[in-house]
């Protein structure tokens, strides 16, 4: 649908979009809203019950479940997170995410009358003290508190696990390619290979996960580094069309939750993740929070939102305390 509407459009599809994606329009959306918005918020004390109705990845979508849990704890609200995202919910309208992810410590199951709030931006909470950053440390805690993955996650990176010595990886790599290029300069496959080669020249590394969304990358990594053992999961077959990304594609809304998932949960699985930006590899950094990452690029706004700016921001403090140390010596 939305590519029928780029040919309709012609050369007025991109600044339509941007007007209808901007903030002030979804202020305005968020506007009309409101009054709902209120009535369910009183009607569903003392939980926060939300859903995320959007189509966006699942990355973007358990970065924005984190925030919410976070407001929730701070207003002494309980959370529950819903997702009819129609990206992966295989029937239009229902709740997704509780299939994948749920809290560690379920406890008593919210009433069924509550209706969620909708959540669609980060506009539709304008009217609520509804933080836009939090700390990584924090990140890790409520993803492990609300957004457990569940066994049919688990289970399966556990199994590509089993395959490796030692049951972890020597090291990460995520690429991200196809329609990232909207939001981030795409990453030069040789800017891979210099950081790869840097990591092989100061610890050993033969065991490594790669996500990636485009098979020209991951094709030519392998042939770049025949040494090496590229492990991944992907599912659907090849000739599934993801130049829109994955999680546009024709893969089935289970299949692209999963591997999603799992991904970030094997990308989690190693001491260091080299990576371009998303919000993919960004939610294995709340997984692990001895994750060390290497990001190598910065999205078209300076990479200010949550969790890029914290994830960059951390890399920064730790490349000044090396040359620092450097220094030292």
């Amino acid at each position: 649908m939305a590519l029928d509407k780029r040919k309709l459009l012609g050369p007025l599809f991109q600044p339509l979009s941007r007007a209808r994606h901007s903030p002030a329009a979804r202020y305005i959306e968020a506007s009309f809203a409101l009054p709902g918005q209120v009535l369910r918020a009183r009607h569903n004390r003392p939980w926060f019950v939300v859903d995320i109705s959007s189509a966006k990845g699942l990355g973007a979508l358990l970065a924005e479940a984190v925030l919410m849990c976070a407001y929730a704890e701070r207003n002494g609200l309980r959370p529950h997170i819903v997702s009819s995202n129609p990206l992966y919910a295989d029937e239009p309208g229902r709740d997704f995410l509780a299939q994948y992810v749920g809290p560690r410590d379920a406890g008593s199951p919210p009433p069924a009358d509550l209706r969620p709030m909708r959540y669609r931006t980060l506009q539709s909470f304008y009217h609520l003290d509804f933080g836009h950053h939090l700390p990584l440390h924090e990140a890790h805690r409520l993803f492990m508190r609300h957004l457990v993955p569940r066994p049919v996650i688990t289970e399966r990176a556990q199994a590509m696990l089993a395959r490796v010595d030692g049951g972890r990886y020597d090291l990460s790599v995520h690429c991200r390619s196809t329609d990232k290029a909207l939001e981030a300069p795409l990453v030069p496959y040789e800017a891979f290979a210099r950081a790869i080669e840097a990591q092989v020249a100061v610890r050993p590394v033969r065991q490594v996960f790669l996500a990636t969304d485009d098979s020209r990358f991951a094709a030519w990594i392998r042939q770049r580094f025949p040494q090496l053992q590229f492990h991944d999961y992907n599912l659907g077959g090849d000739d599934i069309d993801v130049s829109r990304g994955r999680h546009f594609s024709a893969l089935l809304p289970r299949d692209k939750a999963i591997e999603a998932l799992v991904n970030m949960v094997l990308l989690a699985a190693a001491p260091v993740c080299i990576r371009s930006a998303s919000y993919l590899s960004a939610i294995s950094r709340f997984i692990n929070p001895e994750l060390q990452t290497m990001t190598l690029n910065r999205d078209h706004w300076g990479s200010q939102a949550y969790p890029e700016f914290e994830i960059v921001a951390e890399e920064a403090a730790r490349d000044a305390r090396a040359a620092s140390a450097g220094v030292s010596a």
